[in-house]
């Protein structure tokens, strides 16, 4: 199946691999040797992707600070039915990458005196001056000024209790 999206000026071309192209969720190797499409990333697969994560955390435990082989393989195929994607291992370590990042950098952030988190929302309140020095201390957190970190919860879920939040990259 192939769809057509249009984003800006830019017409985005995805296909959809139906159940019988793949193998556990993943392409198959002849299916791999085509060019792989761009996974858009809205609100409702970003829930779906953390929520079976948080599952396979739960369940089955980490491997290093991620999931284990068996467990991205789970993950993956949930989101083939319940968002008939087929996406691989590297597209989703590097959405688990990206949270855990933004995660990190949220939660630093947050840890900061002087009240400038508001839970309602989900909002910090820093002047240009105060992001401009927190961003030169972490890239991550500029992206915080314009983007709040979705799903905090379950961030903290998955996240909280197998991050080091004291870093400064």
């Amino acid at each position: 199946m192939a769809t057509n999206l249009q984003y800006g000026s830019a017409t985005l071309h995805l296909t959809r691999e139906s159940s019988t192209e793949s193998v556990g969720g993943y392409a198959s190797k002849t299916d791999m040797s085509q060019r792989k499409s761009r996974i858009i990333w809205d609100q409702s697969l970003d829930k779906t992707f953390l929520d079976a994560c948080i599952h396979e955390v739960t369940t089955n435990r980490r491997e290093g600070s991620a999931l284990k082989p068996n467990s991205w393989k789970v993950v993956a195929e949930k989101l083939l039915k319940e968002h008939g994607l087929v996406v691989d291992q590297k597209q989703m370590r590097n959405r688990y990458d990206y949270y855990k990042g933004k995660y990190q950098a949220w939660v630093k952030l947050k840890s900061k005196t002087g009240n400038i988190y508001d839970p309602l929302t989900n909002k910090f309140n820093l002047t240009d001056k105060q992001w401009e020095t927190e961003t030169k201390l972490n890239k991550i957190v500029g992206a915080l000024k314009t983007v709040p970190l979705l799903f905090p919860d379950l961030c903290t879920q998955l996240f909280g209790g197998s991050t080091c939040t004291d870093f400064d990259s």
